[in-house]
């Protein structure tokens, strides 16, 4: 148990009960350990290891997110944190689950859960431990279908602008699994605005033949002035960053 406990930063009780004759003298080991601040309970059956010299967790939110639920998986703003793309750290941590959960807060973060909607696109890679998390396109093409979950209009353009590289044959096939004319004409325009050569016309041009053709509103408050996208049939906010480059 000793030397589990110091080479995990995340574990579940399942994972050490086989060291121990019965549950209460487990239950009574990890009380102790927690007692003494070498571990820290996360929720029920997960347990974090302590840094002694931090008093802290040594799992961060993303590790910590994917390890809640068996097929956790770091969703919207918090995977765009995640690949360094979050113009800021949110105190929500996003988390797609196969079911809906009840909200969950852990060290002043509150974890919420959402389902999956396309199943493609799911990283896995070790730090301290696993972390499950959407990768670039899928990230991007679940951000543009749920802007609120991105952080809003603004948060998720200054993202955008942030990407150097794009796979679009990933990020087509994530939008097929979507199917939705609404998330076609949005990722046709905000895409639109980063550097020109990231994408290829053939992207855009399948973009527009799978849009809807009547006008809509991505604008978050419709008192402010905007503008109309003629081409993509989209009003936005006139101030929307990068819509001239």
């Amino acid at each position: 148990m000793e030397d589990f406990y110091q080479t995990h930063a995340l574990f579940r009780t399942q994972d050490i009960l086989e060291n121990f004759t019965s549950v209460r003298r487990m239950q009574a080991k990890l009380k102790t350990l927690i007692d003494i601040g070498r571990i820290a309970k996360i929720k029920n059956g997960l347990y974090a290891t302590v840094n002694p010299l931090t008093g802290d967790v040594f799992a961060s939110r993303f590790e910590i997110a994917s390890a809640l639920f068996e097929n956790a998986c770091v969703a919207y703003h918090s995977a765009l944190e995640f690949h360094g793309l979050g113009n800021q750290m949110f105190s929500e941590v996003q988390v797609f689950t196969e079911k809906r959960n009840i909200p969950f807060e852990y060290n002043g973060l509150e974890y919420k859960f959402f389902s999956y909607t396309a199943k493609g696109g799911i990283m896995r890679l070790e730090q301290n431990a696993e972390i499950v998390v959407t990768d670039l396109e899928r990230t991007v093409i679940d951000c543009i279908d749920r802007i609120d979950l991105a952080g809003g209009l603004e948060e998720l353009v200054m993202a955008l602008n942030g990407i150097t590289h794009l796979d679009e044959q990933a990020l087509l096939s994530y939008l097929k699994e979507y199917n939705k004319k609404f998330v076609y004409k949005k990722a046709g325009f905000l895409l639109s605005l980063l550097k020109k050569d990231l994408l290829s016309k053939s992207f855009f041009d399948i973009c527009k033949q799978n849009c809807s053709i009547k006008l809509e509103d991505i604008s978050e408050n419709k008192k402010l002035p905007r503008k109309t996208d003629k081409y993509w049939g989209l009003m936005y906010p006139e101030k929307l960053i990068n819509t001239e480059n």
